[in-house]
């Protein structure tokens, strides 16, 4: 796989735009799993014949954008945006003589803030939502086998609101 990130503080190129920062990454993720002999001859048996896959957990890709602001040097704000590629989630198998096409989690952004204030050098408060435009995610069948995705599942995660004060000693 690869991976490239960019970053730069505003302030830079123009003074008006000081404490502002932006930044992104992406990964890029090229991985495959040899099957088990086993397998491999259980799927060309029933005419499904395979000898690899991606590696499960593994996203095609993942994209995050970032904007951080300064607001004073006691407070900052950060907006982060992720986009994660198709994901394996299981592999194929045979159950009762049937195969069981690959199972993969579909692409989907999140969108994240945060809010922190430090009072003094000990305690801080922090406020966070995570997830603020809680997309649809679907999980779906998928193999070389069959002509298009089918949706297993479709739900939504919900917003997370957190709030924290943490001291330091």
């Amino acid at each position: 796989g690869w991976e490239f990130e960019v970053r730069q503080k505003m302030g830079h190129f123009f003074k008006w735009m000081e404490g502002l920062s932006v930044g992104g990454n992406a990964t890029l993720i090229d991985s495959e799993v040899i099957l088990p002999d086993n397998e491999v001859e259980q799927f060309a048996e029933k005419g499904f014949a395979q000898n690899s896959r991606v590696m499960r957990n593994a996203p095609e890709h993942i994209y995050n954008f970032f904007l951080s602001y300064d607001i004073t040097d006691k407070t900052k704000y950060g907006l982060f945006y992720t986009v994660k590629g198709d994901t394996l989630i299981a592999g194929a198998g045979l159950s009762d003589n049937n195969y069981i096409p690959n199972v993969y989690e579909t692409e989907h952004g999140a969108l994240n803030m945060s809010l922190v204030h430090k009072f003094n050098e000990n305690w801080a408060f922090k406020f966070q939502v995570k997830n603020i435009l809680d997309p649809e995610i679907q999980t779906v069948y998928r193999s070389k086998f069959i002509d298009q995705d089918v949706v297993k599942t479709s739900y939504k995660k919900g917003v997370d609101f957190s709030f924290s004060i943490t001291g330091t000693f």
